[in-house]
């Protein structure tokens, strides 16, 4: 077997990883939304904490191969390949720029122990339509770089396709922001 097919099945590891932490994203904004108590919260919280150390090492491993299999392959300048790019820029910006922050905040808004009901800011912070919509656009930008990575289309079509899925994302999650949507 050849070191190409290694790596090739490396990135598809990478990228089982990154889809596998992005739907416990997912899942947990959903449910999140849906917490009553500070134990609830904390609870879909969790979970979306144990996503991180799934889709953070499936991210990585998707970046060096990836940058691997485009250099062997001489498709740096592709267009496609610089769309994705962008579209993992985004992603990290998304990710570490925008969840991160709002994530903590919540966990500081949270009361330390116990099960309370959750009211005023911590309330606010669970019902907050920007973490699922982020999410679902985060999710949606990774499944359009590998429409990206099989169609390899131009530059200007691949970045029309990240757009398209921009949109997708925020039109999966209008249901967070519709009122006492999840």
């Amino acid at each position: 077997m050849n070191s190409y097919l290694i790596v090739l099945f490396l990135h598809f590891v990478g990228m089982a990883a990154l889809f596998i932490g992005y739907g416990l994203e997912w899942t947990a904004s959903t449910l999140l939304r849906g917490a009553t108590t500070a134990g609830e919260a904390r609870s879909w919280l969790r979970i979306y904490r144990a996503s991180l150390p799934v889709s953070g090492p499936g991210l990585l491993l998707l970046i060096l191969t990836g940058f691997y299999m485009a250099g062997v392959n001489n498709l740096t300048k592709a267009g496609w390949v610089i769309a994705t790019l962008i579209g993992i820029v985004l992603a990290l910006v998304i990710g570490f720029g925008m969840l991160l922050p709002r994530f903590k905040k919540l966990r500081a808004a949270l009361p330390a122990e116990g099960t309370a009901a959750l009211g005023g800011e911590a309330l606010s912070l669970v019902k907050d339509p920007v973490i699922p919509t982020l999410i679902r656009i985060r999710t949606m930008l990774a499944i359009g770089i590998v429409y990206l990575m099989t169609a390899k289309t131009p530059l200007v079509p691949s970045l029309v396709v990240l757009l398209a899925t921009i949109g997708l994302g925020v039109i999966l999650a209008a249901p967070a922001w519709s009122r006492g949507g999840k």
